[in-house]
């Protein structure tokens, strides 16, 4: 049983621009520091890249997870879908739950900027247990809401971070 949410903004400047301050992981962390803990991709230079594995400490609805994923495709600077497991420690770190998740990245120039979405999905078990929690998750955590706020808040960050970025060095030219 699949929750979804989709998110998109829009940011002036070129798509190459947005991948790269999009990709580092201090950026990426940085980019919602109450639910993201850390974030680090296997690989010699910590960038993700196609087959590059990657864990990530966040929290989503005030449920602290690790997720551990895997970048199956990339096409800089247009396109990264990755997947994943995420373990959420529930009731102290008692219970821990581990539900697949996922996402696609992608980039598409528009005459005022490049369009960035990060459309995401938790899969809950199709089982009457894995029914009871998205219940629980959607009723009582506003899980949906939840998710896109987790999602957007990222997206907003990499939007005034980068035009600032390219408002300074506007006015440093003039």
């Amino acid at each position: 049983m699949f929750l979804t949410v989709d998110t998109n903004i829009t940011i002036r400047a070129k798509p190459e621009a947005v991948w790269d301050y999009a990709c580092k992981p201090e950026n990426w962390t940085a980019s919602n520091p109450e639910e993201h803990f850390g974030l680090c991709f296997d690989s010699p230079d910590n960038m993700p890249h196609a087959g590059v594995t990657f864990v990530q400490r966040e929290s989503v609805a005030g449920i602290r997870a690790i997720l551990r994923g895997r970048f199956h495709y990339m096409d800089r600077p247009r396109l990264a879908f990755w997947t994943g497991t995420a373990a959420y420690r529930l009731v102290g770190a008692l219970l821990t739950l581990r539900l697949s998740e996922g996402g696609v990245l992608r980039l598409v120039e528009r005459e005022n900027g490049v369009q960035l979405s990060h459309n995401v999905y938790i899969d809950f078990p199709d089982s009457l247990w894995g029914k009871v929690c998205l219940w629980f998750f959607q009723k009582y955590l506003d899980g949906r809401q939840a998710v896109h706020d987790h999602t957007f808040r990222e997206l907003r960050y990499f939007k005034e971070q980068i035009e600032a970025a390219s408002a300074l060095g506007e006015s440093s030219r003039t």
